[in-house]
């Protein structure tokens, strides 16, 4: 029960589209498959540490309140970085399909994966609710035993491969339909949610 409890939870958390869910969609409908795939690895890799490190106690570190400052500050200039990447993918497109930024250009299944671990580990929200989520449960003492508490996480981390895998092939085949044009529509809408999600983030760290 702690694992479906867990998938659960997860699956709901998973509803709220941030950053990440935008990014996978973006990549699986600007690239291949297989490169959202290996970007959805990287996140469910860095979910997998923030998890560990709530459990070890990072919530309390978090608690400090210069500590929370910084780490908001620092994602949300990550994230106003692959925000202006994104924009600028727009130029390269309608220039030439060379003249690309490096994001863009060529990408592999290992570029892929470390921009999901990078994108993760720029949205601060992510640390500080898995730090929220479990500091409340291990003070509440929900799970009376270690074992379900890590099948409890096993089944959140279960939940983040699901749906961003789900969400990777659906744009993968919707991407056969869409015209050069839409895309770079769908580059701009990209590029300006990220940034709009970094300035929240500064206005949270303010």
């Amino acid at each position: 029960m702690a694992i479906w409890n867990g998938l659960l939870f997860g699956m709901m958390l998973q509803l709220s589209v941030g950053p990440v869910c935008l990014a996978v969609l973006h990549r699986s409908m600007t690239q291949r498959l297989r490169d959202a795939l290996m970007m959805v690895l990287g996140v469910a890799l860095v979910d997998a540490v923030y998890m560990v490190g709530a459990i070890g106690g990072l919530s309390l570190l978090l608690t400090i309140h210069w500590v929370k400052q910084m780490v908001l500050m620092m994602g949300a200039l990550i994230l106003t970085w692959f925000g202006i990447q994104t924009l600028r993918a727009i130029k390269g497109r309608g220039e030439h399909e060379q003249d690309q930024d490096p994001i863009q250009q060529a990408p592999t299944a290992r570029s892929s994966f470390w921009h999901g671990v990078l994108l993760t580990l720029a949205n601060p929200l992510t640390v500080l609710f898995w730090a929220g989520v479990f500091g409340s449960l291990l003070a509440s003492g929900t799970f009376l035993h270690s074992t379900d508490l890590f099948l409890f996480a096993t089944g959140c981390l279960l939940s983040t491969f699901l749906f961003l895998g789900l969400i990777a092939f659906l744009a993968a085949y919707l991407a056969r339909f869409f015209r050069s044009g839409w895309l770079n529509v769908f580059h701009g809408l990209s590029g300006v949610f990220l940034i709009g999600f970094a300035i929240v983030l500064l206005q949270k760290a303010v």
